[in-house]
């Protein structure tokens, strides 16, 4: 019987996989503590490995391991290496013999492609029956059709994943250590730099300098409210600058009614959304508040489960083989009900259409209905999903506008109206809404009546901050990143401390980094360098140019930028401590008037008065948002600061760490193992957890619920030791032992369900 093994990139695809081809028949296997799945299809046998990823990492000689005694120019000439970083996925391709085909089955993009080609190299050499299977969701038809119809390997599509992987390493490694060594900021608080990371950063630091180098500017706007049956509003249709002349106009016009000179009213289509593509996604997920890493995290595994189409793609074209109506049928019995029967009750469906066509992947749509109900994120990512793909398909809505020109002494005011004719896929897709504003029908020449005479002062203001849904669509025009790394590359700002919230500012870290490039006016920061190369690694996927000539080339630029930085090392360094030292300003402080300042790092936070010798100069351990508050410690009368994490109480704290007040504030109760306080603390990702104080002699600690407030109750539970909780979360409540694996948690749901019962 003809053999064949089959590779997948992630273990729930070569289940799901697995699946689908044996017509559920398929059986998990362990052989040497080697996994993998048999089955049998068209009377062949199949063997397939989940590799969970790549199975090679790329990195320099040994050689190079020393940041600061390496050469950079030799270590941008070296060789580079690549090592098992997947033992378990070597083991197991390393394992099979007798194979007659072998069948790529991962993600078909060029991550996918480049795992895929990994493979092959540790499995037995002599194979030239070696195919690919495409497919863009994990459904029986289609997983089906891609297996019956395999493509060949696309070896340039994996070089040019290869191409990204060295060129990213090489600037990643080089300027990262470049910069760290010369800022003399080491091992935790090292400086991240990247080829995308780093002009990305420079677009939020040049932003930020647009918004405090703005200076206002005064203007004036003049409104009437005029009346024909209802009010409206005229607006003079410039801002005017000049005072004196802004009073001559209002003058002139205050007390007198309008005279229509033009009104035109028209119906208007507001044309329906076009599908999803990553960026849009992303987008669309930040603004109903779920980050694009979470975002991506969640579309990946509905995607895993059958749920949705590949959630990684450019594409915002329906392609005709997609059975549009069949998917809207399968939401009609489910909450989608009202939804799927508006789209299929049109007498034809025309779905909308984006601007960008691409034959690799559809755009993100929905493939079928969970058959357990989703919660929380993944079922608002999955609504907004089936939402956005039934809209795609519905009616554009249709508004009349109004528009007219409303004469007053020579002065000509602007009014405008918008009314609601037909709400169309509005009535689907509920994150977005239609506004309407009133304007009588008027009549050309006609006399309208002034209510109400306005001139109001204003300023310009300066540019809003990017938050992450414009940041990405920025990205995407400008060619940085791919649709699969833009909202890592985002993340990363935020975890190595150089921007932070949304809208995304940059910390003085990030804008000590970028003006230390700046000065010297590097590409390094710009995003045409970075374009350029992504243009290139596009030529690489489509065979026009080799691995290595782009990677070279690469090379070369990076010799050139280096060599710009080392003429300026003094300056780079004192720009980058400078700014770094400065941190966040987040009050004035209480014992001399100094500014307090908020420095982060990466796993701590200090607390800083600007006046030298003052005592507020403490290290913070604390996630979430820290504030100034005008109140005293009871204990040593330093200032109280303000703690505020989503989803939880604000915490107040002495900002004397080491104060007694915040033991005898945090403390819930004894730990039962050395009798030390039991503190509510926070983990690095801002998970509060219960510890002891005496860590790290003892390592006692306990989860708890992220959510609402926690309280203690003085009484100790019997069966453990540890002191029972009470939790308050909206308008429930309950009580608790900590240890979640406590008799006490078990005991008491049996006693209430007994309760209950009687």
């Amino acid at each position: 019987m003809v053999l064949n093994l089959i590779i997948a990139e992630k273990m729930d695809a070569g289940r799901r996989i697995s699946y689908i081809l044996s017509d559920k028949t398929s059986k998990q296997k362990k052989t040497k503590n080697i996994s993998y799945i048999e089955f049998e299809r068209n009377n062949e046998q199949n063997i397939m490995v989940s590799l969970s990823g790549h199975i090679l990492g790329a990195d320099f000689p040994e050689e190079f391991k020393d940041w600061v005694k390496s050469d950079l120019d030799k270590l941008i000439d070296s060789s580079i290496i690549y090592k098992v970083t997947n033992q378990r996925a070597y083991s197991a391709l390393k394992s099979f013999s007798g194979i007659d085909n072998i069948i790529i089955a991962t993600d078909y993009d060029r991550e996918g492609e480049l795992i895929g080609v990994e493979a092959l190299k540790f499995i037995e050499p002599g194979y030239t029956n070696i195919r690919r299977a495409k497919f863009s969701a994990l459904t029986s038809q289609e997983v089906k059709d891609a297996f019956d119809n395999l493509l060949d390997v696309n070896y340039g599509l994996a070089d040019s994943a290869k191409a990204r992987e060295e060129i990213d390493l090489l600037w990643g490694a080089v300027l990262t250590r470049f910069f760290s060594v010369t800022s003399n900021r080491l091992w935790k608080d090292f400086i991240s730099v990247g080829r995308v990371q780093t002009p990305t950063l420079a677009l939020i630091v040049e932003r930020e300098e647009e918004i405090t180098s703005f200076v206002p500017e005064k203007y004036f706007v003049i409104n009437v409210t005029f009346n024909k049956g209802i009010d409206f509003q005229g607006v003079y249709e410039k801002n005017i600058k000049d005072e004196d002349e802004a009073n001559k106009i209002f003058n002139a016009i205050n007390g007198n009614d309008g005279i229509v000179k033009s009104y035109k009213n028209e119906k208007k289509e507001v044309y329906k959304p076009p599908p999803f593509s990553t960026t849009d996604f992303l987008r669309e997920a930040s603004r109903i508040g779920v980050t694009p890493s979470n975002a991506m995290k969640i579309a990946e595994k509905l995607y895993m489960s059958g749920l949705i189409s590949y959630p990684r793609t450019d594409n915002t074209v329906y392609q005709r083989s997609i059975p549009l109506k069949s998917i809207a049928k399968k939401f009609e019995g489910t909450e989608f009900d009202t939804e799927a029967k508006m789209v299929l009750g049109q007498e034809k469906i025309y779905p909308s259409r984006g601007k960008v066509e691409t034959t690799d992947h559809p755009p993100i749509y929905p493939v079928s209905y969970p058959k357990k109900a989703l919660t929380g994120a993944y079922k608002n990512i999955y609504e907004l999903i089936v939402r956005r793909f039934l809209a795609t398909l519905y009616k554009n809505a249709v508004i009349e506008k109004s528009d007219a020109d409303i004469d007053i002494k020579g002065y000509n005011f602007k009014a405008s109206g918008e009314k609601i004719i037909d709400n169309g896929w509005f009535d689907i897709y509920k994150y977005r809404k239609l506004r309407e504003s009133k304007l009588p029908e008027l009549v050309i020449g006609e006399t309208v009546k002034g209510k109400k005479w306005d001139m109001e002062e204003k300023y310009t203001e300066p540019p809003k901050r990017y938050d992450v849904a414009s940041l990405l669509k920025l990205m995407e025009s400008l060619n940085l990143g791919t649709k699969s790394t833009r909202h890592d590359i985002i993340q990363k700002l935020n975890d190595r401390n150089f921007a932070t919230g949304n809208p995304l500012r940059p910390t003085p870290l990030g804008i000590g980094f970028i003006k230390s490039i700046t000065t010297i006016d590097s590409d390094i920061a710009k995003p045409d360098m970075t374009a350029e190369l992504e243009k290139e690694m596009d030529k690489i996927a489509e065979n026009q140019k080799k691995l290595d000539d782009v990677v070279n080339d690469s090379r070369n630029m990076l010799h050139s930028a280096l060599k710009g930085f080392r003429g300026n090392k003094e300056e780079i360094k004192e720009t980058i401590t400078s700014y770094a030292n400065k941190g966040d300003s987040i009050g004035t402080c209480p014992l001399d008037g100094g500014e307090i300042s908020l420095i982060k790092f990466r796993n701590f936070s200090k607390i800083k008065c600007s006046t030298e010798g003052c005592k507020i100069n403490f290290n913070l351990n604390a996630t979430g948002l820290v504030q100034m508050t005008d109140k005293r410690c009871d204990v040593c009368s330093l200032p109280i600061i303000k703690i505020i994490r989503k989803g939880q109480s604000p915490e107040y704290r002495c900002v004397d760490p080491n104060c007694e007040y915040n033991r005898k504030k945090l403390s819930i109760g004894k730990c039962p193992s050395d009798g030390g306080d039991l503190i509510i603390r926070q983990s690095r990702y801002g998970k509060r957890f219960l510890g002891c104080s005496n860590y790290p002699k003892c390592t006692v600690t306990y989860p708890l619920p992220q959510k609402g407030v926690i309280m203690p109750t003085g009484e100790i539970c019997r069966y453990c030791g540890a002191p029972l909780l009470i939790m308050v979360n909206g308008k429930r409540k309950w009580k608790f032992c900590p240890n979640m694996k406590c008799e006490y948690n078990r005991k008491d749901k049996v006693e209430k369900s007994e309760s209950e019962n009687k």
